[in-house]
């Protein structure tokens, strides 16, 4: 063999590997697209419209359909010459083959516009493609044009099963989709369903007693907490067809339709949630930046007296207390929009992190853990907190804190910010 053709073989190899490890790079590039994106703009309320509400609903076996509403009044509108004012709203979609492979399998948009013509809510609906038998990560962007603001969503769309979450819809009793999975004392609500009903849906309703609010971070806490769920009672929901007839649940707690892999879920807290509500709710939500013994001082007194006494006391002067106040409840109140679930959102391990802490910096998720970054990326001085997903005693999936005795130190310099 000439020198000339060992030469051309080995080339050709070269090349030939060289394009093997670039399909690999690639192949790793668009495995991990999602779980390398920056979710921390989801929780960010200062920086994202306020309104903004969506549910997704499985129609059948390839389509599911993205129900969206946005009050036109938070709207910027630019003035044009001779026409009024004019705002402008796009709405972008993308759908992901799971985290693992992270696969872009439908994407999207829908342009909008209101001349102040009407007034009340945008409401609209777009289909989603999504073939049953397997989950889906769906991520959701409302932006204003205009101002530039958007509200952003990353949600877990079910279509691995059947009857599961994305098969009900919670409706007003007009079948119009409330897209929200809350509801109050006194409102009738339906629940339409992907599938036809037996005449009669048994849900049941659960309460967690004993779980007050979240451990501190550097707390060891048993990881089975089945003897907090605590079955309480169950309600008839009558179906015809595939619509419920309406119905009213006054009772506080977690309603569910099945203990192993809920489809139906249905959240009753209390009276003017997600706000604050009442001051026995702000005397409850400060315990994270309390002492025991204030804790236990405060609980002899009227939650009115206690909550005046714990922030003058703490800031020395009632015009620093106001704007404490509404910094601290602020991010209560966005932890009960971001982390509600089986529990107020305040009292979940993320909602004690967001509401000591603040808005992380930077937001991984994979399939398993979200990934919570206070300070640079890559900094030592840095602080990251994991959440991994797991299904509690009643088989809804949430998040909880790996917790670790590191967190001592910037937790208790998180705190002292607050005191100080």
């Amino acid at each position: 063999m000439s020198i000339h053709l060992v030469m051309k073989i080995r080339r050709l190899l070269l090349i030939l590997q060289s394009s093997i490890l670039l399909l690999a790079i690639g192949s790793c590039a668009g495995s991990g697209k999602l779980t390398s994106m920056n979710f921390a703009g989801i929780y960010k309320s200062n920086l994202q419209l306020k309104g903004f509400d969506y549910a997704i609903f499985n129609l059948n076996d390839s389509v599911s359909n993205l129900y969206f509403r946005f009050p036109v009044e938070k709207l910027k509108y630019m003035q044009r010459p001779g026409k009024g004012p004019l705002a402008n709203f796009r709405l972008d979609y993308q759908v992901f083959d799971g985290f693992e492979k992270g696969m872009l399998v439908d994407s999207g948009h829908r342009l909008g516009a209101d001349s102040l013509l009407f007034s009340g809510l945008i409401e609209d609906s777009i289909s989603l493609k999504a073939l049953s038998g397997k989950n889906y990560q769906v991520l959701i962007k409302f932006t204003d044009i205009n101002s530039q603001l958007s509200s952003e969503r990353l949600d877990y769309l079910q279509k691995a099963n059947m009857e599961n979450k994305n098969d009900f819809l919670l409706t007003d009793i007009d079948n119009k989709p409330l897209l929200r999975n809350y509801i109050n004392r006194i409102e009738q609500v339906r629940i339409r369903a992907r599938f036809p009903q037996d005449s009669v849906l048994v849900i049941k309703r659960y309460a967690f007693p004993e779980k007050m609010a979240a451990s501190i971070p550097y707390a060891f806490i048993a990881t089975d907490e089945s003897s907090d769920a605590v079955r309480l009672d169950s309600t008839s929901i009558r179906f015809i067809g595939n619509l419920s007839l309406p119905f009213n649940l006054k009772a506080e707690g977690v309603y569910l339709s099945s203990q192993k892999e809920p489809g139906v879920r249905i959240y009753r807290f209390y009276d003017g949630f997600p706000e604050i509500g009442s001051v026995d709710k702000m005397r409850e939500s400060i315990r994270y930046i309390s002492t025991e013994n204030e804790l236990i001082e405060l609980s002899q007194m009227t939650s009115k007296a206690a909550v005046d006494k714990f922030w003058i006391g703490l800031t020395g002067n009632s015009e620093r207390a106001l704007s404490q106040i509404k910094r601290y409840y602020s991010r209560v109140e966005d932890a009960n929009e971001f982390f509600s679930n089986t529990t107020e959102g305040w009292k979940s391990d993320r909602g004690m992190i967001y509401i000591v802490f603040g808005p992380p910096a930077v937001v991984y998720r994979n399939a398993a853990v979200e990934e919570w970054t206070y300070g640079e990326p890559g900094n030592p001085m840095s602080v990251k907190f994991y959440f991994q997903l797991n299904k509690n005693a009643i088989g809804v999936s949430d998040y909880s804190l790996i917790r670790t005795s590191e967190y001592r130190r910037p937790w208790f310099l998180a705190v002292s910010n607050w005191r100080r």
